[in-house]
């Protein structure tokens, strides 16, 4: 039995949009369980905290950093931070100096963490709320709970920047975390320039790795 040249196109038509319809379908469920939101991001974030914590001696210093360095990158709007971290000051750099300070604040941002979460006595995070956004930042309420009952509250102030959910500051007993790097970063720039900043980087994370080492 033949099938004409009619009948022919018309079912390669159907099934051409068979296939796109669940190409489009696909892809969009894709996309939508790729994009989370900002307290995934954070719970996500904990949890790489909590095994950094877990496996401390294990892992040591450098496996701590290794662990939360990508976390931390996917987390944390770095290039954003960086900037903002000298104010109207970070208008004047070239793009060399902004690239170099990005780089310098990343490494000193994992290096500080890697550094202060390295023991586990019981610890766990437990993510409290997350706000309506309010001119594009939300802001998720997580808990740190210490093995002895007490608790410190992280206020993360969120945004999305390169259509991900990323951290631009985190507050503390109400005050803000890149406030207090802006006054510090601020202060030894004007005194010393970018290259007096990026060596004052430069020996904070040296002396985590030495406490690190120390503790190895």
């Amino acid at each position: 039995m033949q099938i004409s040249t009619g009948k022919k196109k018309l079912a390669i038509l159907v099934i051409s949009g068979l296939l796109l319809s669940v190409i489009f379908i696909s892809s969009g469920s894709y996309a939508s369980a790729e994009i989370r939101g900002p307290g995934e991001v954070i719970k996500n974030f904990n949890a790489a905290l909590l095994e950094a914590m877990k496996k401390a001696d294990q892992l040591g210093y450098s496996g701590r950093y290794k662990l939360l360095d990508p976390v931390i990158k996917d987390s944390f709007a770095l290039s954003f931070m960086a900037q903002q971290s000298l104010g109207r000051h970070g208008k004047s750099l070239k793009p060399e100096e902004r690239d170099l300070l990005i780089k310098m604040y990343t490494d000193w941002t994992i290096a500080t963490y890697a550094a202060r979460f390295d023991s586990y006595s019981g610890e766990k995070f437990e993510v409290v709320s997350e706000s309506n956004p309010s001119q594009g930042t939300v802001t998720v309420i997580s808990k740190l709970i210490k093995g002895n009952g007490d608790e410190i509250s992280f206020h993360y102030l969120m945004r999305k920047i390169e259509a991900a959910w990323r951290v631009v500051d985190i507050q503390i007993s109400g005050v803000s975390q890149l406030a207090l790097t802006r006054a510090q970063f601020t202060g030894v720039f004007r005194e010393k320039g970018l290259n007096g900043l990026i060596s004052m980087l430069k020996e904070k994370i040296r002396g985590f790795e030495k406490s690190g080492e120390k503790k190895e």
